[in-house]
């Protein structure tokens, strides 16, 4: 079973070091978004007008996969 990365991008990388073993590319893209949702949920102080937090999936190979932004832009 291959191993997944799971990066975090908030003001400051911070790279997972241990990875994730998971089925294939598409459950690590599901796997991505949940844990972008999941950590927003636990730290909703970062949700603040300008900001912008990532999650990068890396494989194996360090190769990345994909990238779940979220940036919060609020109207006046």
């Amino acid at each position: 079973m291959p191993r997944y990365f799971f990066d975090i991008d908030n003001h400051k990388h911070v790279n997972d070091d241990d990875g994730t073993n998971l089925a294939d590319d598409e459950e690590a893209r599901v796997q991505a978004v949940i844990f972008a949702g999941d950590y927003l949920s636990d730290h909703p102080g970062i949700a603040r007008d300008g900001a912008r937090f990532s999650v990068a999936v890396r494989n194996e190979a360090g190769s990345v996969l994909l990238t779940v932004t979220v940036t919060i832009d609020e109207t006046s």
